[in-house]
């Protein structure tokens, strides 16, 4: 089973079929596969070889797409890179994953002293691939069979791990998410995440079931919907920021009645958000449950409009439990650590190296999210187990009091934290960045607005108004 392979199918079964649609134009299955071969020519010639580390740096779009491709024909283990990630930020990674080289589309960012070549695409595109200085000529994770991704984690409680996922373990991941996406040949996906951070379960599966990766140049809410209404996208993938910015616009626009389905991932989506987007819309938001170890294992796929706090049921193959900290069943609505396992799992981590079968519990991978399961089956997410604060033996989900906070119109997005109290042990601190172009907002009224929802050991005891919030490389907030 081999990744590279299922582009060479859908060119063979599908070749006048739209494979990307981006700024530069339409690009179908068998020129995809024309341009992923050029490259792939390229990068043999340079000397790449098998199981050695690759870096893609590309923003949204073909460049990217080609370039993960084409490392991986060269047997190669792809690691993506976001495109906004500041020079000392690769230069961590680097530091941990001994890449051969980087596949970019500017040397901007590039590390110090690495010689680059020029690489073209058959569009005219330039690429650059740059050696990195000392690096090992061998396989960058030799103990693993059949590596193909390597993807550091977001690391929103603590250090970034790098996941290996193998040829293999990607084909199940992507097969057993879309035995609940059913996602085809007919499908258009509007594309606006990051595919540095999302690649596996969404741009390897679209292109496996011959479906349209429509990639939207921005993030703004109109940019969105005239994308989707000019391209009939039928599949919006999204993160609750776009969901948000789409259920607040004012315009008349609608999405196209091609557009069936919504799925939001990457972080917890606040119900009422879901709601005003059903209401603006008439289209639910799914919440997907997704993480790089295991891949999409559980999606709210019959109960969005109903249920939209919910994250769902495990999908088919898969399975979900809530423990205690014995590692021991809880009982349906008790919070625990949500555990998760099923087809296409990670083979490990990188640095240090540690097999699979040394990280799980019983063949569980724990996730590090606090959840609880209904009576009827739904799982729902409740926070970080790392972030929780003790406000006075009660505890305080960051991301509740963050959800609140971010229902202002005012708020552009929060970060809730915990300071130390002599009498109540830990208290609630919100740091707050403001929406451009809105009236000023103090802190009491937003302290007020707290109040007015939510319980009072749970209200932030301070609240600083900040010019910008740092985000992890994935684009989350870091809490607790």
């Amino acid at each position: 089973m081999n990744v590279f392979s299922t582009l060479s199918d859908s060119a063979r079964r599908w070749p006048k079929r739209p494979a990307v649609i981006d700024g530069a134009g339409t690009l179908d299955y068998q020129s995809l596969w024309r341009e992923v071969e050029a490259l792939r020519a390229q990068l043999d010639g340079l000397g790449l070889r098998e199981g050695q580390g690759v870096g893609v740096l590309a923003a949204n779009g073909r460049a990217f797409i080609i370039s993960m491709l084409a490392v991986l024909g060269c047997g190669g283990v792809m690691m993506p890179l976001y495109h906004q990630l500041k020079r000392g930020e690769i230069e961590q990674m680097l530091a941990c994953a001994p890449l051969a080289g980087i596949v970019a589309e500017s040397s901007d960012l590039l590390p110090d002293g690495a010689a680059s070549r020029e690489l073209r695409l058959l569009n005219g595109t330039r690429l650059c691939f740059s050696r990195i200085a000392g690096a090992a000529p061998g396989a960058m994770v030799p103990w693993v069979q059949d590596a193909a991704f390597l993807r550091f984690t977001s690391g929103t409680t603590g250090a970034a791990k790098g996941v290996v996922v193998t040829h293999e373990g990607a084909l199940e991941r992507i097969r057993a998410a879309n035995a609940g996406l059913a996602l085809g040949c007919e499908d258009r996906v509007l594309w606006i995440l990051p595919m540095a951070y999302h690649f596996i379960v969404s741009v390897v599966l679209y292109l496996e079931v011959g479906a349209a990766i429509v990639v939207c140049p921005d993030h703004l809410a109109e940019t969105v919907l005239e994308t989707a209404a000019r391209h009939e996208a039928t599949f919006l993938y999204a993160a609750p920021m776009h969901v948000r910015a789409l259920a607040a616009d004012a315009s008349r626009r609608r999405l196209p009645a091609t557009c069936r389905r919504v799925l939001s991932v990457s972080s917890r989506l606040h119900p009422q958000v879901a709601r005003d987007f059903l209401a603006r819309y008439g289209v639910p938001v799914a919440q997907g449950y997704g993480i790089i170890e295991v891949g999409l294992p559980v999606l709210n796929l019959e109960q969005a409009a109903e249920r939209p706090e919910a994250i769902g049921r495990p999908l088919p193959g898969f399975a979900a439990a809530i423990l205690d900290e014995a590692l021991k069943p809880v009982g349906d609505g008790q919070t625990g650590q949500l555990a998760v396992r099923g087809p296409g799992m990670f083979a490990g981590y990188l640095s240090p190296p540690l097999a699979r079968e040394a990280v799980l519990s019983d063949g569980w991978f724990l996730t590090g999210d606090l959840a609880h399961r209904d009576r009827d089956g739904l799982f729902t997410i409740d926070g970080r187990s790392k972030s929780v604060i003790n406000v006075a033996g009660h505890k305080v989900f960051p991301e509740d009091v963050a959800a609140v906070l971010d229902q202002h119109p005012a708020v552009w997005r929060s970060r809730v934290t915990t300071r130390p109290h002599p009498r109540l042990g830990e208290i609630v601190h919100a740091d707050v960045q403001l929406r451009e172009g809105r009236l000023p907002v103090g802190t009491e009224d937003l302290l007020a607005f707290c109040r007015r929802r939510l319980s009072g050991y749970k209200v932030p005891a301070s609240i600083a108004l900040v010019e910008e919030i740092e985000l992890t490389p994935s684009g989350k907030v870091r809490h607790g």
